[in-house]
């Protein structure tokens, strides 16, 4: 885990799997109004991990802002089924998704970035904009989504 404090901000780079030994957990959060992390490096959640990320998320300040970016899949989904995953005030600011071509069977992972390819439901509808014309770096076939649109994206609404 990496910190780079900047006033009431605090910007945290996570590595590695969540779970019992995941330093964060440790981190005094109190004093900072927005907390960045940034989860492009986190490899897997597992159950004792999620435990303490809701106890974790818990002792975030009503009043700040916290925003998940880059976040792996499986926090995507995390954030979808388990209740309580994600507090009011925090928002998926981007995450990796995994899309597939249909003709070749090559896996790619797009980023997907809030106010470019979903907007949160608020005074208007939460809105979708999946890219929808991307090619396979080996066939040239396009790539869909390999995962369901609608569960995937249920964080937009809570």
């Amino acid at each position: 885990m990496n910190t780079k404090i900047n006033g009431s901000t605090i910007e945290i780079s996570l590595e590695g799997p969540i779970s019992e030994k995941t330093s964060l957990f440790e981190l005094n959060i109190q004093n900072y109004k927005d907390i960045k992390l940034n989860m492009s490096k986190v490899t897997f959640i597992n159950s004792i991990g999620v435990k303490n990320w809701i106890m974790w998320t818990c002792r975030v300040p009503t009043d700040a802002k916290l925003s998940l970016d880059e976040c792996p899949f499986v926090i995507v989904n995390q954030v979808n089924i388990v209740q309580g995953f994600l507090p009011k005030n925090a928002r998926v600011t981007s995450f990796n998704a995994p899309f597939l071509c249909e003709d070749c069977s090559h896996e790619h992972v797009i980023k997907l970035s809030e106010n470019v390819h979903y907007n949160y439901a608020g005074e208007q509808e939460s809105k979708l904009n999946l890219p929808s014309e991307i090619k396979c770096s080996k066939c040239s076939a396009k790539l869909e989504p390999d995962f369901i649109v609608d569960k995937t994206f249920g964080f937009l609404k809570k």
